[in-house]
């Protein structure tokens, strides 16, 4: 399919007019002493575009005027239209070649009329129409018949149905009502259950509060079960100090209750001795 989007005005009436017009000897000659009433197609070559400025010189009945009309400005390198492209389509000769194409439809529909004419009077003068009308007119009552019993069955049948769906719409609303009574019954045990979580939240938060005093009691009492056991060790070391000190002094006190004895019997014996020596002096002296 041809797109005329990408086609430019200057391409499209180059083209046309290449294939409409026909190119005589000095025919360049003439275009070039041509007068241009578009101001912006003064830099194109006659030469390159024969077309484009042959066309010029239809003046009003050129191409150029049909499409774009009595502007001014050509706008070569401008995309044309769709409907510019169908307008200079069908310009010139073209248009020759479509209105006698036009006529000949005409002319062929207007025999086919008048043939199709005689055609309804000889079946008429017949009567063969009045009889294939009475066939269908019959036709038709016996299709009447049949689609009267075919639409009686159906209502019979949309009767039947219309008591089915009733009864399944009755028990689709008891359903609905038990399903009603069920969520209410499901939402207050959410709420009951909501609060149940609450108490157990709360209860469990008292709970860690509680064990956590625990903990730290039980804390407080091992530190103070090993201070104590600290204590109780110490009392014992001390006590076993002091069971050795008395061991010590018992054995100093027995050892010193000893010596006493020993220092007495001496100190007896050395008073009796002083005694004894003291008579044998008298006598002597004597």
């Amino acid at each position: 399919m041809w797109c005329c989007s990408f086609l430019t005005r200057h391409d499209l009436i180059n083209w046309k007019a290449l294939v409409e017009y026909e190119f005589k000897p000095g025919i360049v000659d003439q275009i070039s002493r041509t007068k241009v009433e578009y101001m912006d197609v003064k830099n194109i070559c006659p030469e390159s575009s024969p077309g484009l400025f042959m066309d010029m010189l239809a003046g009003e009945r050129s191409i150029l005027r049909k499409v774009f009309g009595q502007s001014k400005r050509l706008q070569p390198n401008k995309p044309s239209t769709k409907a510019q492209a169908a307008v200079a389509l069908t310009s010139g000769r073209i248009s020759e070649a479509i209105y006698n194409e036009l006529t000949r439809l005409e002319s062929e529909n207007v025999s086919r009329q008048a043939e199709m004419e005689e055609m309804r009077s000889e079946l008429l003068d017949r009567g063969e129409i009045q009889r294939f009308w009475h066939e269908k007119l019959n036709e038709g009552r016996n299709h009447g018949v049949e689609v009267e019993k075919h639409y009686l069955s159906a209502i019979n049948e949309l009767e039947q149905e219309k008591t089915v769906q009733e009864k399944y719409f009755a028990d689709s609303l008891k359903e609905k009502a038990v399903m009603d009574c069920q969520r209410q019954l499901l939402f207050s045990l959410k709420g009951e259950i909501n609060d149940l979580s609450e108490r157990l939240a709360s209860e469990r938060r008292i709970y860690v509060t509680e064990q956590c005093k625990l903990q730290d009691m039980l804390s407080d009492l091992q530190s103070k079960q090993v201070g104590m056991l600290d204590t109780k060790s110490m009392l014992k070391a001390e006590i076993e100090a002091l069971r050795t000190l008395r061991s010590w002094v018992e054995d100093e006190a027995r050892k010193s209750q000893a010596r006493a004895k020993v220092l007495e019997e001496l100190g007896k014996r050395w008073r009796w001795d002083d005694q004894a020596s003291l008579p044998s002096t008298s006598e002597t002296e004597k």
